[in-house]
């Protein structure tokens, strides 16, 4: 038996072929492999054009034959047998030979329909075991069903500018959150959640932690300052500020000085050991002074100047 290793574009919306007989699969679902007929051979995509003719003009605009390039190895060309296998004995048979149809997917479990699709797609398959969406019954198929042979909508999933329309699909208990007064403008496609998520990995797309996510963006505020806010740095921005969306200006988890004065307040309804005793919390905001919380490379006390 000839083994072929087979990419990842084969594990999705595979229905259109006529069902062969059927190989045996080595395994319960985390596959790497297909045992293919020794006397399969490769036919050439225009011998399944000659009868998948309804899929054609589709399938020459789908991400895997514009930007993937797939090619079987000695062919030379990206072509259906990439992903189907050796298609002679279909051919020959009048769609009743073998092909890897539709039928050998359907035993796969879900790890064996992503281990599939990172044969091809390595970069996402390091991470992949470690992210949010593993184990949840979310794969490969769940956002990128539709651009295996097809066009429409065949844009990658982490490029839909709209995820009211994609990732709330699954996610609506966020969609509150960004219709918030603050917010980031996600509903609006002025931000993708792909933006600060990798939905491939972890919560959010920075390697060295949540930080790096929103640093990308609002780099002014990476440092290092010559004066530092002691209590900020190296800390989460999500301890002050709710990264979706807030009913607090500057998408501050809390309004007015109370979420200074979770540190800065040590006694009544003063400011604390502060330099500013006998001054009530409510006749000014403690950022109408301190505006450069975040560090200061001018002033000790990271006022503005």
């Amino acid at each position: 038996m000839l083994r072929l290793l087979l990419p990842a574009s084969m594990v999705v919306a595979l229905a259109f072929l006529l069902p062969g007989t059927a190989p045996a699969i080595a395994g319960t679902g985390y596959l790497d492999q297909f045992e293919i007929p020794a006397d399969a051979a490769y036919a050439g995509a225009q011998s399944c054009l000659d009868c998948h003719d309804d899929v054609a003009a589709s399938y020459a605009h789908s991400p895997h034959a514009v930007d993937l390039g797939l090619a079987v190895p000695g062919t030379g060309a990206a072509s259906c047998e990439a992903c189907h296998g050796p298609g002679s004995l279909h051919v020959a048979g009048d769609g009743e030979g073998f092909i890897l149809g539709a039928e050998h997917l359907g035993g796969l479990d879900d790890d064996g329909l992503v281990l599939m699709c990172t044969q091809c797609h390595s970069g996402q398959g390091l991470v992949w075991g470690e992210g949010s969406h593993a184990g949840t019954g979310t794969t490969c198929a769940s956002c990128h069903a539709d651009q295996v042979h097809f066009a429409v909508q065949a844009l990658p999933a982490a490029d839909y500018r709209n995820p009211a329309e994609f990732c709330l699909q699954c996610h609506p208990d966020q969609v509150a959150d960004f219709r918030m007064p603050f917010r980031h403008r996600v509903l609006e496609g002025q931000v993708s959640c792909a933006d600060c998520h990798d939905p491939h990995a972890g919560f959010a797309t920075g390697w060295n932690g949540l930080n790096e996510t929103c640093l990308a963006c609002h780099v002014e505020m990476s440092g290092p300052f010559v004066f530092e806010h002691e209590g900020v740095a190296g800390e989460d921005c999500t301890i002050c500020h709710r990264p979706h969306g807030s009913l607090n200006d500057k998408l501050l988890v809390q309004d007015g000085n109370g979420l200074c004065l979770q540190c800065h307040f040590e006694s009544g309804l003063t400011f604390g050991d502060t330099g500013h005793q006998g001054v009530l919390v409510n006749e000014a905001r403690c950022y109408d002074c301190h505006g450069e919380v975040h560090g200061s490379h001018t002033s000790p006390t990271l006022g503005y100047n």
